[in-house]
């Protein structure tokens, strides 16, 4: 399946880096794959313990960052999405997040996101609330459009 938005943002704990700070499998060629200004992290951690952890997994750092820091309800409040929306100078409606909680995926939901749930050996019945189920986060493979859409090709 194929599905095209201009900007992606991503949770971070849990989706881009696992229980033991490395960055999950796929994670750092995604976002390296992505134009800078194209994608953001939104995450409840502080800001100090984010930073720390992207550099950790030796991920690219963000454009656009998001903490727990930077909003006054985390998730599953919705604050969070709609900043990193706004940051990218972007619509909900052509944003996609990828998510591994059930607290995310109703976050971004609420910020009127699609949303991609990482399923990574759940039950599926976690992600009810999600647009798109996937496994794992390798499986998503991503494609720059001439138009600067982002084409979203889930296996």
């Amino acid at each position: 399946m194929d599905i095209a938005y201009r900007n992606v943002i991503f949770d971070l704990f849990g989706t881009l880096i696992d229980d033991d700070g490395r960055a999950i499998r796929g994670a750092r060629a995604l976002l390296e794959r992505l134009p800078p200004k194209s994608w953001a992290i939104v995450t409840s951690a502080p800001r100090a313990v984010a930073i720390s952890l992207i550099s950790k997994a030796e991920l690219p750092d963000p454009t656009v960052l998001i903490t727990g820091d930077d909003v006054r309800h985390n998730k599953p409040a919705p604050d969070g999405y709609r900043q990193a929306v706004m940051a990218l100078d972007g619509s909900v409606n052509d944003a996609l997040v990828i998510e591994d909680s059930v607290p995310g995926i109703a976050a971004a939901v609420a910020a009127g996101c699609d949303v991609v749930a990482l399923q990574r050996g759940r039950d599926p019945a976690f992600a009810r609330a999600a647009t798109y189920v996937i496994g794992e986060l390798h499986q998503l493979q991503i494609a720059l459009q001439n138009d600067g859409s982002l084409v979203f090709h889930v296996e």
